[in-house]
């Protein structure tokens, strides 16, 4: 008898145990869903006290999606916060072509989120690209895929064998890929899986890029990209010297 009772309270409190860890479970996911939440809005408006500190930050950041598949949310708050950094350019390479084809999804997220202030140029659409006149702050996004790599090469290299007079120089295959590019070369890429790998990214532009790697861009936190901004800066680029 006194065996079956103590059998009874011992399962009556492993099961109030397991119900109040879940519930901390629960609650520490909110409380950090919200927290990242607070930070993002926050970074929106007060861009000094989450960039001010920064030695340095890149004028292009591009993001290597690898073989994962595009998270709008995601991405939308990279551009987000690269804008709220004051990063110029951001681009997102996706190999497979997927983000391309799926581009007004992202578009529709960054315009329920961004401020009325605040002006997103998205590159896949010539008319608004390049503009000047914009008040507030600005960013340019340009979406890649494997065409635009070692593919925009090859294409480059027919054409001016094409239209070419005399014999193909560094100096106009370079002009040739920056003008087709449209952005400087990025300063700072992000790579996007377990596995570094470049799945074909537009080779010419990345001479002088630092690579930093994430397991993941799905769900990534606000603190995550401050820290990916920090260690950056830490960054000393020699240009091969």
């Amino acid at each position: 008898m006194n065996t079956n009772f103590a059998i009874v309270i011992y399962r009556v409190f492993y099961f109030l145990l397991h119900c109040v860890f879940t519930k901390f479970e629960t609650l520490q996911a909110f409380y950090k869903s919200q927290k990242n939440k607070l930070c993002h809005e926050f970074a929106l408006v007060n861009d000094k006290k989450h960039f001010g500190k920064l030695g340095k930050t890149p004028t292009h950041l591009t993001v290597l999606l690898g073989g994962e598949e595009p998270s709008p949310k995601d991405l939308a708050n990279l551009i987000l916060w690269c804008m709220a950094a004051h990063i110029t350019f951001i681009s997102f390479y996706d190999y497979k072509g997927s983000l391309k084809k799926h581009e007004n999804e992202l578009h529709l997220v960054v315009e329920k989120k961004k401020a009325a202030t605040d002006h997103v140029i998205w590159h896949s659409h010539p008319d608004g690209a390049w503009k000047n006149g914009y008040s507030g702050r600005k960013i340019h996004v340009k979406v890649l895929s494997e065409n635009d790599g070692k593919g925009g090469v090859v294409d480059l290299t027919k054409k001016l064998a094409r239209t070419s007079e005399t014999d193909i120089s560094i100096e106009s295959f370079d002009a040739g890929l920056r003008e087709q590019f449209e952005f400087p070369d990025p300063e700072l890429a992000v790579c996007c899986g377990k596995t570094f790998c470049l799945y074909g990214y537009p080779p010419w532009q990345i001479r002088v890029t630092e690579f930093l790697n994430v397991d993941s861009h799905h769900n990534i936190t606000f603190n995550h990209f401050v820290n990916l901004l920090q260690i950056y800066a830490k960054c000393e680029q020699r240009f091969g010297k």
